[in-house]
């Protein structure tokens, strides 16, 4: 667990296990906690990576508005900060929006490339969407918060087999998030607003697995089969009867995505 000066802010990260190293972004209401049951598994056999984005988790609060491209530059700080030439680079939804800008702006900082339930661009189905969680973080309302934004981020079937486990987490929402932490929310859902790569995808010269999920609601699969025609070297997987929050609906098949993609020295093209 450290910490490192990025401009006027402390960026948060943790550093742990040995090997090949996985640096791994967050998806937006994600912080380095949100992988702890992914911990052991992933620092098996790799030096794992974990960081909080700007205006996220433990990581410093911005006092205005931004673009992606100042976390990027964060994610490219990161690596000089803890000396690594290159890294295996995971990104999931706003973290994997992150991930592919950073993949394109300097290739050769990135071996291997992940990107989960994410997208090029922002549509105008996922700016909408983006605009009704702002509006919720602008309430400060712990249930309005979750009540928005949290059921489209899962399959209905999941959201009503584990109806509990999601409901432990609206009290927490209630009882823990500060009008502090909507309003970073918020911040960090405008900053992905603008989003755009597609002009850029061409660049990214690492292999690189796209990976989409059946009932994804939030980044539709058919945005994750258009990112995998535009990188030179990706391969495209769906998960079935899961959700954007596929990590957590299909721990064991997201593990075994992951790692097996980072371990495998053989050029295997993976298809939906």
């Amino acid at each position: 667990m450290a910490t490192f000066a990025f401009g006027k802010r402390r960026v948060y990260y943790e550093d742990m296990g040995k090997g090949e190293p996985l640096l791994v972004l967050n998806g937006i209401f994600m912080s380095c906690a949100s992988w702890e049951a992914f911990v052991p598994s992933f620092a098996a056999k790799n030096r794992l990576i974990l960081v909080d984005f700007l205006d996220q988790g433990k990581s410093g609060k911005m006092d205005g508005e931004y673009s992606l491209s100042t976390q990027a530059d964060m994610v490219l700080a990161l690596l000089e900060e803890i000396k690594l030439e290159s890294v295996n680079l995971m990104g999931v939804s706003y973290g994997g929006e992150v991930a592919m800008k950073a993949a394109a702006r300097c290739p050769d900082k990135v071996k291997k490339l992940i990107l989960s339930n994410t997208a090029a661009y922002t549509s105008k189905w996922l700016r909408d969407i983006g605009r009704s969680w702002d509006d919720a973080c602008r309430s400060h309302d712990g249930r309005q918060f979750f009540k928005t934004c949290i059921p489209i981020v899962y399959s209905p079937r999941f959201y009503e087999k584990h109806y509990t486990w999601v409901a432990a987490r609206e009290d927490l929402f209630v009882t823990h998030f500060t009008p502090e932490v909507y309003d970073a929310f918020g911040r960090l859902i405008r900053s992905a607003e603008t989003h755009d790569e597609r002009g850029n995808l061409s660049a990214i010269a690492s292999p690189t697995l796209v990976i989409s999920s059946e009932y994804d609601f939030v980044t539709p699969p058919y945005q994750q089969k258009e990112l995998a025609e535009a990188i030179p070297n990706a391969s495209h997987v769906t998960v079935q009867n899961a959700g954007h929050a596929v990590m957590y609906e299909k721990p064991a098949e997201f593990v075994s995505l992951v790692l097996g993609f980072v371990g495998s020295d053989l050029d295997i093209r993976v298809v939906s």
